[in-house]
C-alpha cells in the first residue's frame, strides 16, 4: 500500500492467535496488546468462533463488555444479566453492556452446538463513568443499516457514521464499527475523525501490500482524515472500530478495569459483598 496525503497508513499488522475455551472447540483470536493503550479506547477484542456455553454468571465493572455477531453465525446468543434483561443477540446484531458500577451477566449460545461468529470488545469508560448506575443498549440486526457501494463493496454501520448513514446507542463512550466486506482489488477510503484512533481486525483475506495471514488486525496511525482498505486477491472481510482515546491510567484486574489500583480492590470489594447483583447459571448449560 502507498503512502497519500490524508490517509492514515498501516503502523502495526498483529498475528491474533487462537485461544480455546475450557479445551474445546469454542475459543478466539486475541487481541490483547501488551501495550493497553495501543487501541484506546477500546483495551482488548477478542474475535470468537463459540459453539458451546463457556462462561458462567460473570462481574464487569468500569468498562462495557460489547458484542457483535457477524452474519455468517449460524446461531446467536442469550444474553441475561443481573439487572433482569434476558435478549436474543442475533446473527447481525450488537449488544452492549455498560457495566458502569457493576453488573453480572451471561452469553451463552442459542442453541448449543450452532456456532455464533462474532466480536467481543472491551470499551473503557472514562474515569467521571466507571460509577455510573450499568446499562444495556441492543440494536437487533435489522436495525443495522447496510450500505452497497459501487465496486461491491458493502458496509454495515453497526456504530458511528459512514455514508451519510448515522447509529449512536448513547452509551457513554462513543465508538465507531464497519463491517466492511471487500471484492478482490476493490478500494474503499472510510473518512477518521480527526483525534480518533483507528484499527481493524481482519476475518478474512487480507489488504493488498500487508503481508499477513488471517485471521490478524491492523493498526493505523493517528494522523490523516481516513483509511484506505483495498482489498487483497481473495477479498477481504473486516471490522474498522474508531474512537477518541480517553487518555487515562488503565489497571485490569480480571474482569475489572480501573484507573488505579485502590479502583479495582474496590470493585472486588462491591461484587464480593453483593453489591453488582445476583445470577443464577442458565439450569443445566454448565453441567
Amino acid at each position: 500500500m502507498t503512502t497519500t496525503p490524508g490517509i492514515r497508513p498501516v503502523i502495526e499488522t498483529i498475528a491474533t492467535e487462537w485461544h480455546s475455551f475450557r479445551g474445546g472447540a469454542s475459543g478466539a483470536w486475541l487481541l490483547h496488546p501488551a501495550d493497553l493503550h495501543a487501541l484506546d479506547p477500546v483495551v482488548i477484542v477478542d474475535h470468537f468462533r463459540m459453539s458451546t456455553p463457556t462462561f458462567p454468571p460473570h462481574p464487569h465493572a468500569g468498562f462495557s463488555a460489547v458484542t457483535y455477531l457477524f452474519e455468517d453465525s449460524e446461531d446467536g446468543f442469550v444474553n441475561r444479566d443481573s439487572l433482569g434483561h434476558r435478549l436474543d443477540i442475533g446473527p447481525g446484531a450488537l449488544h452492549w453492556t455498560q457495566a458502569g458500577s457493576g453488573v453480572l451477566h451471561e452469553e451463552i449460545p442459542r442453541v448449543p452446538g450452532r456456532v455464533s461468529h462474532g466480536l467481543q470488545l472491551f470499551v473503557n469508560s472514562a474515569a467521571a463513568d466507571k460509577r455510573s448506575a450499568p446499562a444495556v443498549f441492543h440494536r437487533a440486526a435489522q436495525e443495522v443499516v447496510a450500505l452497497d457501494l459501487p465496486g461491491g463493496a458493502r458496509v454495515r454501520v453497526v456504530l458511528g457514521r459512514f455514508g451519510g448513514v448515522q447509529a449512536f446507542l448513547g452509551a457513554h463512550t462513543a465508538l465507531t464499527l464497519l463491517d466492511i466486506t471487500l471484492p478482490a482489488g476493490v478500494v474503499l477510503d472510510v473518512p477518521i475523525v480527526a483525534g480518533e484512533r483507528a484499527f481493524a481486525v481482519v476475518v478474512r483475506g487480507a489488504l493488498a501490500g500487508v503481508p499477513a495471514r488471517e485471521p490478524h488486525a491492523l493498526r493505523f496511525g493517528d494522523d490523516g482524515d481516513a483509511v484506505r482498505l483495498e482489498a487483497g486477491a481473495e477479498g477481504a472481510h473486516l471490522a474498522l472500530m474508531a474512537g477518541r482515546p480517553l487518555g487515562e491510567p488503565i489497571v485490569p484486574k480480571g474482569p475489572f478495569i480501573g484507573n488505579t489500583p485502590a479502583d479495582v480492590t474496590e470493585m472486588v470489594r462491591r461484587f464480593q459483598s453483593g453489591q453488582m447483583g445476583a445470577l443464577a447459571p442458565t439450569p443445566g448449560a454448565f453441567n
